[in-house]
């Protein structure tokens, strides 16, 4: 009797009220989740671009964006801890610049993810074509049919529980850490001229037209683009609102997060440009496979494409998981439809995850149809939202910290040099907008953005508008 009364008391624990998430994520899980954020297909493909048009010292951009993201962590690090129970960013966003403010970006984050979904489909698709083998005749139709594919095997393991969510990011994450750990061993290997490696020469940094080839301005100019690509940190606060100690975990990822970075960024890349001649990089395929290839490594490139397989399934699981809590946080201040905010017995979401999930399938099918214009349009109008989200959150935690101090409440985790820092972190993401602006290739996609939120505000006005006139009558 005594057995099966424990047995009920647990089932009945494990319960959530319809509304109610979660909250079953342990520490393991938001590191993951974090580490999962930052290291994706932009580090194994994208890598080439920034290499190419910086040269070696695109070290130094990824460094300055590392510190930047680790900045914005620290921010948030701070807000979660003084107050936990408001939830993710988004929440803490409202606590410091209000409603209004938190809608527009909100939905803009949304769509940040939701976009990511059809990217990541899309990409996860094409590299199932390189094992399947499938004729070229039947290229369209196989990606139309394996990225929603994969996005349903996605959206399933998200329904199952927050959870399982944790588990399928930890070892994805996990993979990602020993495939980069065994790079970076290796090419260590290959630069101390061990096990018979002898054509690769650690000067190739400097040797090849100086360590600035492009000049000292391409340094900073290449941040946007390696922004984009460290991006999802962010998601760790997420999911921190779904963990036994919010607060604890939310501190230990922001204090750890500059040295993942430096550790699968940094290092890995150095290796890149040690090993073969930034030069002799072709932008869209990945340095990554250049370098296994150079040292004559059996199989590289399956194990290359493995490799990004596991990164894509990774950042979609994430995807998923980011835009289905974007639309439960936004329902439960009637910025979205209530009804998004059911959950089940497990405390998940479903309504939003399967929302999110379709709605990512049917832009993902658009885009194969039309790449050159629908999605491209969509990339553009999603790309750069992300930077005015940290801009937000920068300028939240200012106001907030200001209160704060004025009450003389004590923090135990602050934001150094406060409030100098803060508005030093704010500047740089604002010089990065305005950076695009004046580039020709960036121009196009931040004005989309800009637009796109001016879209969003003039909706949130109609609204507001509407929902007074309805209350009046």
């Amino acid at each position: 009797m005594a057995l099966q009364e424990k047995k009920h008391q647990e089932k009945t624990a494990l319960s959530y009220s319809d509304g109610q998430l979660a909250h079953t994520l342990q520490r393991r899980h938001i590191i993951m989740i974090s580490i999962g954020g930052i290291i994706g297909a932009g580090l194994f493909v994208g890598a080439s671009a920034s290499i190419k048009q910086t040269g070696p010292a695109v070290l130094l951009s990824y460094v300055i964006t590392g510190f930047l993201i680790f900045f914005v962590m620290r921010m948030l690090g701070e807000l979660v801890i003084e107050k936990p129970e408001a939830g993710s960013f988004l929440n803490h966003i409202r606590r410091g610049l209000g409603d209004h403010v938190t809608f527009i970006l909100g939905w803009g984050y949304w769509l940040f993810w939701i976009s990511a979904i059809a990217a990541e489909a899309i990409a996860g698709g094409i590299i199932l074509l390189h094992y399947m083998h499938i004729p070229e005749q039947y290229t369209f139709l196989a990606t139309m049919v394996l990225g929603p594919l994969l996005v349903i095997i996605m959206m399933i393991t998200n329904l199952f529980s927050v959870k399982g969510y944790g588990e399928f990011e930890f070892w994805f994450a996990l993979l990602k850490i020993l495939a980069i750990t065994a790079f970076i061993i290796l090419g260590g290997i290959a630069i101390s001229h061990l096990g018979g490696y002898y054509t690769t020469k650690i000067n190739n940094i400097w040797h090849f037209q100086s360590f600035f080839p492009k000049g000292i301005l391409a340094v900073f100019t290449i941040i946007p683009t390696i922004l984009f690509t460290v991006t999802g940190s962010e998601v760790a606060t997420i999911a921190a609102a779904e963990s036994d100690k919010p607060a604890e975990n939310v501190a230990y990822a922001s204090k750890t997060i500059i040295f993942r970075v430096i550790t699968f960024y940094v290092i890995s890349i150095g290796i890149i440009v040690s090993i073969l001649p930034w030069n002799y990089v072709i932008p869209g395929i990945s340095p990554f496979l250049m370098v296994l290839q150079k040292l004559e490594i059996p199989y590289a490139s399956d194990i290359m494409a493995m490799t990004i397989l596991i990164a894509i399934l990774s950042c979609l699981n994430s995807s998923i998981y980011a835009t289905s809590r974007t639309l439960f946080e936004l329902a439960e201040f009637n910025d979205a439809p209530r009804w998004l905010i059911h959950t089940n017995k497990n405390g998940v979401p479903k309504r939003a995850i399967i929302t999110a999930s379709i709605i990512g399938i049917i832009i993902s099918i658009f885009s194969v149809i039309s790449p050159k214009v629908f999605f491209t349009y969509i990339l553009s109008c999603a790309g750069s939202i992300i930077l005015f989200v940290y801009i937000a959150i920068g300028l939240s935690e200012i106001v907030i910290r200001s209160k704060l101090e004025r009450t003389k409440q004590k923090l135990t985790f602050k934001m150094w040099f406060f409030p100098y820092l803060s508005w030093f972190t704010i500047m740089s993401f604002a010089m990065v907008i305005l950076a695009m602006f004046f580039n020709h290739d960036s121009r196009n996609q931040i004005t989309l953005s800009c637009l796109t939120l001016i879209l969003i505000s003039i909706c949130r006005i109609i609204m507001c508008r509407y929902n007074k006139i309805k209350s009046v009558v």
